[in-house]
């Protein structure tokens, strides 16, 4: 739903990456990460560079600059200084020298990088403190005059998967393999279930949605790694589908559990008015939630492990711990009628807990760990905790002896049935 933004920002998860600069943008910028790789042996690096839309009458000249390189330690180290200054404690600089005229050649550096004290991550910089190329041009800022860098790692395998990354592949592939089994069989499940009763069961019908963009999700991921481990691109369109479709999974998620916690299909079926107003609140949370992922991923660097560091992951759960709040404040107004709808609406209120939490404390963990594994904790967690609560929530609403069935409106005779369509 809000998910389409992804399709004009998202963060392109490889480790040949190309990054243009105009002079303009250079002009403001001093200190450039370029990419991150970890490996548990050698890295190899490759660095192209060259300047593009160079005039034709512009007499060639030779750019030099460097490229630094900080193991994560000592790069964790460099950020307490200016960043001009940080060049004195990287673990390697190296310098690559560009002809600047208008045949566009690329410059091409290659190189390795040891393993080190603990483990081999390391950050490639690009030092433009000096300038070099805006003093080149300095009465033509209107031409699209702009440098081109392409880096490339892998080690000595030729794996391009970085050291955070590993595993990712094996995990993403279980995981596409069981949504699509639960789909597969909530969906026997569902229509079984409207043949008998001669009607649609709604709460399992958004289930079953919900599990439908989960397995959909997976399989563009599954072939997304399947490629990206072969050529470290991937496939950018399915990164980007898959990116929108986990925004609208997760806010389905949330408003389901809303939903019930405020007695949809069990008191009612049509939106009370009185609902109104939380339910536009719920929807605009939604939007600024989707909104600073947006923005993490579009100022996201490869100097963070993942979008979520800093204000951006903060941000997104606080409204998770206000939902949670909330939630749990509509599932405790409930009028408890009897046994069956108390210990219903029990079991729902430490599910969805569980969900609305998950994320803040994936991302307090992430912060006490080694930096390069908060990516897994973050990504893979928020993947295996959804996927948990989409089981736990099949397992509340399905099955003839659940507490669901029989107190839901599904359950009732049409002549008890309070509200109906």
């Amino acid at each position: 739903m809000f998910g389409i933004l992804f399709i004009f920002i998202a963060l392109v998860q490889n480790k040949y990456i190309t990054q243009k600069f105009s002079l303009k943008q250079l002009a403001t910028m001093d200190y450039i990460p370029l990419s991150r790789f970890g490996s548990r042996g050698v890295v190899n690096f490759q660095i192209q560079a060259r300047v593009i839309n160079v005039p034709k009458d512009f007499e060639g000249e030779r750019l030099l600059f460097s490229i630094e390189f900080f193991q994560q330690d000592k790069w964790q180290q460099a950020q307490q200084k200016p960043e001009c200054s940080r060049r004195e404690i990287a673990n390697r600089i190296t310098y690559q020298s560009i002809e600047v005229d208008s045949l566009e050649e690329f410059s091409i550096l290659n190189g390795q990088l040891a393993y080190g004290k603990y483990h081999n991550v390391w950050l490639a910089i690009f030092n433009n403190c000096d300038h070099k190329l805006e003093k080149m041009f300095p009465q033509k800022n209107n031409l699209n005059i702009q440098l081109e860098i392409v880096v490339w790692f892998y080690d000595d395998g030729g794996q391009e998967i970085s050291l955070e990354e590993h595993g990712l592949f094996s995990i993403v592939s279980v995981l596409t393999l069981l949504t699509v089994i639960g789909f597969y069989y909530n969906y026997r499940v569902y229509k079984k279930e409207q043949e008998k009763y001669g009607e649609k069961d709604y709460a399992l019908f958004f289930v079953l949605i919900i599990i439908g963009l989960e397995a959909i999700q997976n399989i563009l991921n599954f072939f997304h790694l399947l490629i990206y481990s072969s050529n470290g691109r991937g496939i950018r369109a399915f990164l980007i589908i898959s990116e929108i479709i986990q925004s609208i999974d997760n806010f389905l998620l949330m408003l389901l559990l809303i939903l019930i916690a405020w007695g949809w299909t069990i008191d009612f079926m049509n939106f009370e008015i009185q609902t109104n107003f939380y339910f536009t609140l719920i929807f605009v949370l939604g939007i600024i939630q989707t909104f600073f992922a947006v923005l993490g991923k579009f100022l996201s660097t490869e100097a963070q492990f993942h979008m979520y560091e800093g204000w951006v992951g903060y941000s997104i759960s606080i409204i998770y711990l206000l939902l949670a709040f909330y939630f749990y404040y509509s599932v405790n107004q409930r009028k408890k009628k009897g046994e069956l709808v108390s210990n219903f609406y029990f079991s729902l209120k430490i599910f969805g807990i569980l969900f609305f939490i998950s994320f803040p404390v994936l991302l307090i963990i992430s912060k006490l760990i080694d930096p390069y594994k908060s990516y897994k904790v973050i990504i893979l967690g928020s993947m295996l905790m959804r996927l948990i609560n989409i089981t736990l929530l099949v397992r509340l609403f399905i099955g003839k002896s659940t507490d669901y069935q029989k107190i839901c409106i599904k359950g009732k005779s049409f002549l008890d049935r309070e509200k109906i369509l």
